[in-house]
């Protein structure tokens, strides 16, 4: 009788070690579910090296004023991202969409999750064709 003790007394401190380490790591999920602000800065640097490297690029005359334009006008980008960006935040991870459409601006939409402190672009659309951050 001893030894049934024994082995669900040993199982139920199984169950609890797994439940313990589950538990852990939805809490570390949790706590670094990178919030809003993250997600600006660097979808802000993602669209300046965007224009930099390929719109800049395309203007040989104006590149350098382009590029200088770019850096000179980040904070203004930052609004535009934090303007045209949802969130829904599911606790563990969070997904954004930015859809920008301006005059000034190639036509952008980024898909992104947000999980572990990192980002995970899943649908991204430049007006060039490109795919890819």
């Amino acid at each position: 009788m001893n030894d049934a003790r024994f082995r669900l007394s040993d199982r139920a401190s199984t169950l609890l070690g797994r439940c313990a380490i589950a538990a852990g790591v939805l809490g570390l999920l949790a706590l670094s579910n990178p919030d809003r602000r993250y997600y600006e800065l660097y979808v802000t640097e993602t669209l300046s090296d965007y224009l930099i490297d390929r719109v800049c690029a395309r203007i040989p005359d104006f590149s350098d004023i382009c590029r200088e334009f770019t850096i000179e006008h980040e904070d203004d980008l930052r609004a535009i991202v934090r303007d045209r960006t949802k969130r829904s935040n599911f606790g563990l991870f969070s997904l954004y969409y930015t859809e920008i459409e301006l005059p000034v601006l190639p036509a952008v939409e980024i898909r992104a999750v947000g999980a572990a402190a990192r980002f995970f672009p899943y649908d991204v659309r430049f007006p060039d064709g490109t795919d890819e951050l």
